[in-house]
């Protein structure tokens, strides 16, 4: 009896298991995005922005972007993520258009 309820005890974990881990990835790839977004919030902070900072900030978006994209097909992605997602992407654009405009106006 012992036996069968640790079996059935190692069956539920596993199942537990691989039912979050597509939850980790989606809550994962959404945070990274999210720390890439403050990052060029604070950069369009900056008095000065250099051409550098922004290629770097929009490379990191765009892998940020492709994690997202891969996770958004998992059946645990929601309309939650979707929306996390797309109201980061709006704030990217505008800290973008923000570092863009300084940018021109300074050079």
């Amino acid at each position: 009896m012992k036996k069968v309820l640790l079996c059935a005890a190692v069956l539920f974990f596993a199942l537990a298991t691989a039912a979050f881990a597509g939850r980790a990835e989606i809550d994962g790839a959404i945070t990274a995005y999210e720390a890439i977004v403050t990052e060029a919030e604070n950069v369009a902070g900056m008095p000065l922005v250099g051409t550098n900072e922004v290629s770097v900030l929009e490379q990191k978006a765009t892998d940020a972007n492709t994690k997202i994209q891969a996770v958004s097909g998992e059946k645990e992605f929601t309309i939650q993520d979707a929306r996390r997602a797309a109201d980061l992407n709006e704030r990217f654009n505008q800290a973008m258009v923000t570092i863009i405009v300084q940018k021109l106006l300074r050079y």
